[in-house]
């Protein structure tokens, strides 16, 4: 079993909708997913309360409750998805704590980028590989995301490879309890989001 945290300080940067795209890749792709909310807003979990389909699994869990969840997890679970809450929380180091790979999602604004080394310190005190994943980026706009990453490779973090940009059909989806692959696997948002799954299960080197 492999964990993926998803961290940022700052709010309104997609780290919900990251978390369940990513987790239906992977289960489109044959695992066994567990996606952890630890976001007290709860966003995955009101997800899949209006989701049919019974995976991924999506559990709520305190910073306490963790590792009782993880244990739980280990035998029926290929892949743990945390999700964890914007601003200075206690849930955030304990999820970066186990992960073994944390991914900060951060749009191309000042503001995140002004936050992301708050993130960053707290990933390299638990010595974790971090990857900042630019999202919700302007389609159009090729010029800010050279300039995000310039930015994160200053800040001296790497950026993955792949960008997620602004579509509405991650929005149409959510409303459904769906992701845009789930709606629409010829979309552009669906490309995306197979092509950041598949770096990322290179970088963990995830096997069937």
């Amino acid at each position: 079993m492999q964990i993926i945290t998803i961290a940022m300080q700052k709010g309104g940067v997609g780290k919900s909708t990251l978390a369940r795209s990513l987790a239906v890749a992977a289960v489109r792709d044959g695992l066994s997913v567990l996606i952890v909310d630890m976001d007290a807003q709860q966003s995955v979990s009101q997800w899949a309360e209006r989701r049919e389909a019974d995976v991924p699994v999506v559990v709520f869990s305190t910073e306490n409750e963790l590792p009782k969840k993880l244990a739980q997890a280990k035998e029926a679970a290929d892949l743990v998805i945390i999700d964890t809450p914007p601003a200075r929380s206690t849930e955030a180091p304990a999820a970066v704590e186990v992960a073994d790979l944390v991914l900060i999602p951060t749009t191309p604004d000042v503001e995140p980028l002004e936050q992301m080394p708050r993130t960053l310190r707290l990933c390299r005190g638990f010595s974790r590989p971090v990857f900042a994943v630019i999202n919700m980026a302007n389609p159009t706009g090729s010029t800010e995301v050279t300039q995000t990453r310039e930015v994160i490779e200053a800040l001296g973090a790497r950026t993955a490879s792949v960008v997620l940009h602004r579509r509405k059909a991650h929005r149409d989806a959510s409303a459904s309890g769906l992701t845009a692959q789930e709606i629409d696997v010829e979309s552009k948002a669906a490309q995306e989001v197979s092509k950041l799954w598949e770096w990322v299960r290179a970088v963990l080197q995830v096997n069937n």
